[in-house]
């Protein structure tokens, strides 16, 4: 990738290097229900991040990055919309059926495309990026160009580069990232660390959450995380990640399974 989401060229080329998995729709066949199982559980802390954000004037203008069905989305712009501000939404994805599901889902959407050469010269007051730059190979201009046109920005971030992860690696005879990449298109990895000092290169931490993911996991009825709940192996993970959650939690995110979410402001514009 050359230009940038501010140039032509845009973040296409990404999906070339991949293996165009999102435009293609392998994407979509891997991962049918968009991660929407997910979605009330990631707004719970998003939320949280939202509550930081100052905006000026009676109207709001989004940016959603690879939002999936745009059911996050929808829950920000409902929130803001109940604080009594007007709200807009502009969608970018790659893939056509995601950019469909994302204008029938919300109706804060007015642009949804493909081509960030429609909105490069927009300006934005809040800008989602969740899970998403560990997608994208060249994500470093693409967080460039995102803070430069958008004055708040919320990541949700994997943690993958933890010790129960390097463990699921070694046991799984180190197939586990190469994996992920086959099935869920993640061409980085993170740890704790390295997601907070990509954020920092970027642009200005406000604030971060470490998620209860184990909790999650573990106590949701979406039919795939009971049956790996089943699994007496991965059970086991997941009870000893919840205890190390609650009690270790300064040492948690380096240790299990689980993401960061990351409220930052832009460098780039004025505060």
């Amino acid at each position: 990738m050359t230009k940038g989401i501010n140039g032509q060229e845009a973040v296409a080329p990404v999906a070339d290097e991949i293996g165009n998995i999102y435009s293609d729709g392998t994407y979509l066949r891997n991962n049918p229900t968009l991660h929407g199982e997910d979605g009330e559980y990631k707004f719970v802390y998003i939320s949280r991040l939202l509550a930081r954000c100052s905006f000026v004037g009676p109207s709001v203008r989004i940016l959603d990055i690879g939002g999936g069905g745009g059911g996050i989305a929808l829950l920000v712009c409902q929130q803001l919309a109940q604080q009594g501000l007007e709200v807009e939404c502009h969608a970018f994805d790659l893939s056509p059926e995601m950019l469909r599901q994302q204008r029938a889902n919300n109706p804060y959407t007015t642009l949804a495309t493909s081509d960030f050469a429609l909105i490069r010269e927009q300006r934005y007051d809040l800008a989602l990026l969740i899970d998403v730059i560990e997608h994208i190979s060249d994500n470093g201009p693409v967080a460039d160009d995102v803070d430069r046109i958008a004055r708040h920005v919320i990541y949700n971030i994997p943690i993958e580069r933890n010790l129960f992860d390097w463990l699921r690696n070694l046991y799984m005879k180190r197939r586990y990232y190469a994996l992920q990449t086959e099935s869920l298109g993640h061409v980085h990895f993170y740890s704790y660390g390295g997601a907070k000092r990509f954020v920092r290169t970027h642009h200005r931490p406000v604030d971060w959450i470490s998620p209860d993911y184990p909790g999650h996991l573990l106590e949701s009825s979406f039919p795939d995380y009971v049956l790996q709940r089943k699994n007496r192996l991965r059970g086991l993970e997941l009870s000893i990640s919840r205890l190390i959650y609650r009690h270790l939690k300064p040492l948690a995110p380096w240790l299990i399974q689980g993401s960061l979410f990351i409220l930052a402001d832009s460098k780039a514009r004025p505060r």
